[in-house]
């Protein structure tokens, strides 16, 4: 543990190290690069002669020496952490290491449009040094300025994508049927037994439902049938004509049959409404999913396929158009 700690705090010194010599390595080019303008030259001659002198003959012509003395360190440098990094079996293969930090590799070439790689060294050292909590960019202003405007460019972009994927999909739909039966027969087709099962429940639920809201009312019409039924019966009204006790004996009837009925009907439909005596209702919705995958509605079940699966990727698309980054753009802008 203790050779740990002591190896990464002699790689935070070398990376301190570094970050300083590539800071004054591109602070020296960003100079040199201002020095050779014509216009800086003309203005230093005149209000500053002695500097530009010194300058010029000191660093500027000597410029290349120089900037090859910070090569000639950067190259140690990547030599030294190649070796580590195959010592330590770091990567896959002995050779990833330039592959991997290639623009270590590539800004230590003295040519000016590969020196601005250096800068890339600079960059790729911040996330670890604020793993190590020595610097923490997170709160200031252009790391949430960066953050922010990051955020957005990667949003805009992900979404183009994405539209331009589900339209891709959507002309295909429209243009070829392969895709509904696909989806009939290796989505829905083998989800059958669930969607069965979810069906029926669902019916016995909004049967139980409906029946209990409506029992009343059902309760009411079943007693204004029968007594209808049974006013159009010869046999009652026949005792219901025998004075005394006929009208008396033929109400009785009636209301025994009311009661024999209802309580058969109430009893079916709690039958039916129960998970553990669902056989009937699971045997309908298993005839009716049959029906539907049969080669007789066939085109149906793809025109339907194809409709549901256009109108999602329509409320997909739709969401995935919404700019989220403006409804948190006052919030970010009210915490800068």
């Amino acid at each position: 543990m203790a050779d740990r700690s002591a190896r990464e705090t002699l790689g935070l010194v070398v990376d301190l190290a570094m970050m300083v010599l590539i800071v004054a390595n591109l602070a020296l080019l960003i100079v040199d690069w201002g020095f050779a303008s014509p216009v800086v030259q003309t203005q230093m001659q005149n209000y500053a002669p002695a500097l530009y002198t010194w300058y010029d003959q000191t660093i500027h012509q000597h410029f290349l020496l120089y900037d090859l003395a910070f090569v000639s360190i950067f190259v140690v440098e990547i030599l030294v952490r190649w070796g580590l990094a195959i010592y330590r079996q770091r990567y896959h293969r002995w050779f990833f290491y330039p592959f991997v930090h290639w623009y270590d590799v590539l800004g230590c070439i003295p040519v000016g449009s590969l020196r601005s790689l250096r800068l890339l060294r600079l960059v790729a050292m911040i996330p670890k040094l604020q793993r190590t909590g020595l610097v923490d960019l997170r709160e200031t202003y252009f790391y949430k300025t960066f953050e922010k405007y990051r955020d957005i460019v990667l949003e805009e972009i992900s979404d183009r994508v994405t539209v331009r994927i589900i339209e891709g999909l959507q002309s295909e739909i429209r243009s070829s049927q392969a895709v509904t039966r696909r989806i009939g027969r290796e989505v829905i087709a083998p989800q059958r037994e669930a969607l069965i099962e979810a069906v029926t429940h669902r019916l016995q639920e909004a049967t139980a439902i409906a029946y209990e809201q409506q029992q009343e009312d059902f309760h009411e019409y079943l007693d204004s049938v029968i007594e209808d039924a049974v006013d159009r019966n010869r046999e009652i009204s026949t005792i219901a004509a025998l004075p005394g006790v006929g009208r008396p004996v033929a109400t009785l009837l009636e209301n025994a049959i009311s009661d024999i009925v209802f309580s058969v009907v109430n009893q079916m439909v709690t039958d039916v409404c129960s998970f553990d005596n669902d056989q009937a209702i699971t045997q309908v919705t298993s005839v009716s999913a049959d029906a539907l995958m049969s080669p007789k509605y066939d085109q149906r079940l793809n025109q339907l396929a194809r409709s549901v699966v256009l109108q999602s990727l329509d409320v997909i698309k739709d969401h995935v158009e919404i700019q989220r980054w403006k409804e948190s753009a006052p919030l970010a802008t009210s915490s800068e």
